[in-house]
């Protein structure tokens, strides 16, 4: 076991019990950009969303399917963030941007699908 990282002791059923402290130092952890690995895979995940929006875009000869874009920057911008965050606490808030973007990215995406035809 790490000096810095306890576990609980085993709570009844056998099962571990993990503090929330825990799992936040474990998400920065493995958010850390400095992997260019881990950076150009979010890049290209952006790039795949803006090339389905384009191409969406181009398909149904409107341009609603571009809404989605807004959300893909602002999670461009985080990622770009995220990857200059000086303290822990800054890379947090930007993976947590990043993700809740991407998020109403895609849900932007289903609605247009659904109900801008």
């Amino acid at each position: 076991m790490n000096a810095t990282t306890q576990e609980s002791p085993p709570v009844p059923g056998g099962e571990r019990h993990v503090d929330f402290d825990d799992l936040i130092a474990k998400l920065v952890a493995t958010a850390r950009l400095r992997s260019p690995r881990v950076h150009l895979g979010l890049v290209v995940t952006l790039c795949v969303l803006t090339v389905v929006c384009v191409l969406a875009t181009v398909t149904r000869a409107s341009a609603a399917p571009l809404l989605p874009l807004v959300g893909v920057a602002v999670a461009g911008l985080a990622v770009w963030r995220a990857r200059i965050a000086t303290t822990d606490r800054q890379l947090l808030s930007q993976v947590t941007v990043f993700g809740c973007a991407v998020a109403v990215a895609l849900w932007t995406m289903s609605f247009v699908a659904r109900n801008l035809v």
